[in-house]
């Protein structure tokens, strides 16, 4: 995550959990293939891994102290040059740079940076050193045909989890005289909201602004507006409300799309007096929230690590509880999405490949991982199956928040529109997002607005393929509620 969480780091620079002895057999073959590459003289000893990532998981892949730089430097010789790269777009750093083997990029980034030719298929190498990936029924990654797939090519392996989940004040849900309150005033008792109107109506309620306290800290800011929308506008018909029909139309000129819009703009009035300000990311809203200013909150499961801080003001007062729905026929349709993730891509113009490639899947072995995950300074969250299962990892993050997160699983669409032109799709659509924030245009408007320029981007990159790519993408989508 962003730089500016360098000033959460202090808190959690806190002892990284012994390094154990024995690594498991993911993490085993990737170090005997480096031996035997090197023994063949296919690369040189002492070669370097020019790696970047950004300031948020660096940390998750060099470990406490570059503890696990060390480990992979000692078992195999090859060395780990490592920086951060700035917090943008990955398209745009990758393409300006030659000299990177390994790197992080977005779920939704990874249409335009195959179609760029930025970054390589990863299936040779796949096969070549026996990654257990392909096989998707049998994976050990959470989520591998969304977050290591693009148009049925792998072309990523996991290393982030991050699935969108809502915070709420549990001390608040539970405190009796709240609960006599809301019962009073609403005819129904207080309780984890099930339906996004039930959330609208929460937020209203705890909202104290002459307090300094905040119904929702939600984002708003134009660059992650989607993220918000998405699983309000996707859940407003079952099993979804799809961002396109199967000719490429756009379907949120509809009343679903300015339903989810109305919802979106809803809690603007119970938020934060700067929550429109252009830098007010989750860098300004998780603060406010962990100061115990605000009632609620969507973020990763990164927001449950600093949640848990010692200097945490929410520390044991918070619950991670499933997203909202919407009310359709007689069933409450929850759908969440993939926000954020940076997970591991090779660049079309890195020099070792096959190292890089290596050093990825040892690094995302279990036990590798679960020591990668526990790493206090990083923000990189759960993304195997076994994860979840680790008394480490439960430690780290909470039980409970975990099995909610792993419950989710199951209700996740994938990020963003999956298609070439991605960007500038998602773009239009924070663009008038914002817009309608600002009270310049209506959700009407907004959605009007999105659907008339997503029409001219597929025109752009050719109608007929991107039906091509819809269609894969489409089968993603989740079909239960």
């Amino acid at each position: 995550m962003k730089s500016v969480f360098r000033s959460f780091l202090c808190i959690f620079s806190l002892t990284l959990v012994s390094v154990v002895s024995i690594a498991g057999e993911q993490a085993d073959k990737a170090i005997e293939s480096v031996k035997t590459l090197v023994a063949q003289g296919s690369i040189a000893p002492g070669s370097v891994i020019r790696l970047v990532a950004k300031q948020g998981n660096i940390a998750n892949f060099l470990g406490q102290n570059h503890d696990l730089k060390n480990r992979w430097e000692d078992a195999t010789g090859i060395l780990i040059d490592a920086k951060t790269m700035p917090q943008q777009a990955s398209i745009d750093y990758i393409q300006n740079q030659t000299d990177i083997d390994l790197t992080v990029a977005r779920n939704r980034e990874y249409a335009d940076l195959f179609h760029n030719n930025l970054i390589v298929d990863l299936s040779p190498f796949i096969e070549r050193f026996g990654f257990d990936l392909v096989d998707v029924q049998k994976s050990p990654f959470l989520m591998p045909k969304k977050q290591a797939f693009y148009a049925g090519i792998p072309v990523a392996i996991p290393a982030d989890g991050d699935i969108a989940l809502l915070y709420l004040r549990k001390d608040l849900l539970e405190n009796s005289d709240i609960q006599r309150s809301y019962q009073a005033q609403f005819n129904e008792p207080l309780q984890t909201p099930k339906t996004w109107l039930e959330y609208q109506q929460q937020v209203a309620f705890f909202h104290r602004s002459e307090s300094g306290f905040y119904g929702s800290v939600e984002q708003r800011d134009e660059a992650s507006g989607w993220m918000f929308w998405m699983p309000r506008y996707v859940s407003q018909a079952y099993p979804n409300q799809y961002l396109f029909d199967d000719t490429m139309k756009p379907l949120i000129d509809s009343e679903a799309g300015i339903a989810a819009t109305d919802s979106y703009l809803a809690t603007l009035p119970y938020s934060p007096p700067d929550i429109l300000n252009h830098s007010s990311n989750y860098t300004y809203t998780l603060p406010i929230f962990m100061s115990g200013k605000g009632y609620s909150t969507i973020i990763t499961l990164a927001g449950a690590k600093i949640f848990n801080s010692p200097h945490s003001k929410v520390r044991g007062k918070y619950i991670a509880v499933s997203m909202p729905g919407t009310q359709v026929g007689n069933i409450v349709n929850r759908r969440t999405t993939l926000i954020y993730g940076n997970n591991l891509v090779i660049p079309s113009t890195a020099e070792n490949k096959e190292l890089a490639f290596l050093f990825a899947m040892w690094l995302t072995d279990p036990d590798i991982s679960e020591l990668a995950l526990s790493e206090k300074g990083g923000f990189a969250d759960p993304y195997r199956v076994s994860h979840f299962q680790s008394e480490t990892i439960q430690a780290t993050y909470g039980k409970d928040v975990l099995d909610v997160a792993l419950k989710e699983v199951s209700v996740t669409v994938p990020a963003g529109t999956g298609l070439p032109g991605d960007r500038e799709y998602i773009a239009a659509l924070n663009k008038n997002l914002f817009l309608a924030a600002k009270g310049e245009q209506s959700a009407q408007e907004a959605m009007r607005a999105t659907a008339k320029e997503w029409d001219q981007i597929t025109e752009q990159y050719g109608r007929e393929q991107q039906i091509k790519y819809w269609l894969k993408m489409k089968a993603l989508f989740p079909t239960v509620h």
